[in-house]
């Protein structure tokens, strides 16, 4: 086999990639991912300003897809972005690729490179199949509104796509009926670009307008519903955070009010925000199994009452007047420091 020899011209216009993310990061991403990745970091060469909706334009995707794409590299230390108070991108910082084997291994179990979301093939319906579903009453009405939000009849495609979704993507009547009126909303009644949103939903779970609307409104609700209980206010939260408020939310299984009273006893405790002081609330109280605000004002009784009782037996054990001053204590360890100053003042 004849060996190729690869070179460049000098005064070329190129743009530096690390060897390392091309030796170690770029095999095992997604192809996608990867030329999402590299669009950007050309022009941070430029210094240019970019738009979610002008990425996903040139590579004929959705804004999912890139958001996907950014939080993928973000996962694997590759970048960092910074929010503004509404959930939008503010900004996107790249970082020099640090390959570690075992930090990458780990890396891989928190994202399963290995299976990736594959669609159902979209192979053409058998004639008594297409038969079958036109003629439910359900998918003919879906097929009459998706063609009133189009604004004129529906094509082949369009129609065979619209029952894929039904059929193979398990999509429900009202999911798909939404899904034409947000791709219409967005400005793009391409049979292409529906699909593109289709299959971004079937990657993230999405079974019901609900999901839908709550895929990105929740994403924005629980981080700077935290980012408020600690007073934050101006900016969006950094990796870190995300990753304490992700643990708070996903491993420990809290809802917004419990979180929200870690993150007030955290500044009524340090007069600051502090996520890790915060985590150490709440990782306590996930070991102790507290699931409601109830729970936590019983175990602050509980303890309370344990302080009392402390309080009380060391009352109980000073000497009284009159007494051995030493013999009357119980023979145990004690600060001798502590007690000579409870002789000395007695």
């Amino acid at each position: 086999m004849s060996r190729i020899r690869i070179s460049k011209q000098s005064n070329m216009d190129v743009t530096l990639v690390q060897n390392t993310f091309i030796d170690h990061y770029m095999p095992k991403a997604s192809g996608e991912f990867v030329k999402i990745y590299l669009y950007l970091l050309r022009l941070t060469a430029a210094s240019k300003e970019v738009s979610l909706s002008s990425v996903a334009d040139l590579f004929e995707c959705t804004e999912s897809d890139v958001r996907r794409a950014l939080k993928y590299w973000e996962k694997m230390l590759l970048l960092d972005m910074t929010f503004t108070e509404e959930g939008d991108i503010a900004s996107i910082s790249f970082l020099d690729p640090q390959y570690d084997e075992e930090e990458a291994a780990a890396m891989e179990e928190v994202l399963p490179l290995s299976k990736p979301f594959v669609a159902p093939p979209k192979l053409p319906l058998d004639t008594e199949r297409m038969e079958e579903l036109t003629s439910q009453e359900e998918i003919k009405q879906l097929l009459f509104i998706a063609s009133q939000y189009i604004g004129r009849p529906l094509t082949s495609t369009e129609t065979s796509n619209i029952l894929y979704y039904y059929d193979s993507l398990h999509f429900s009547a009202d999911l798909i009926e939404y899904l034409v009126e947000y791709c219409v909303s967005k400005g793009n009644k391409s049979a292409r670009y529906m699909e593109k949103v289709a299959l971004s939903w079937a990657k993230e779970g999405i079974t019901s307008v609900t999901d839908a609307k709550n895929s990105s409104s929740f994403y924005n609700k629980k981080y700077y519903s935290v980012l408020n209980a600690f007073g934050i206010k101006g900016r969006g939260p950094g990796r870190t955070e995300r990753e304490f408020i992700d643990r708070w939310f996903s491993q420990y299984g809290f809802d917004l009010s419990i979180i929200e009273e870690a993150c007030s006893r955290t500044i009524a405790k340090t007069h600051s925000p502090s996520f890790p002081y915060a985590d150490r609330i709440l990782s306590d109280w996930h070991k102790k199994g507290i699931h409601s605000l109830a729970e936590i004002r019983a175990l602050d009784e509980e303890r309370m009452q344990k302080q009392k009782e402390r309080l009380q037996s060391e009352k109980r054990e000073k000497p009284q007047a009159g007494s051995n001053r030493f013999n009357n204590f119980s023979q145990r360890d004690y600060d001798f420091d502590k007690l000579e100053k409870q002789l000395l003042n007695r």
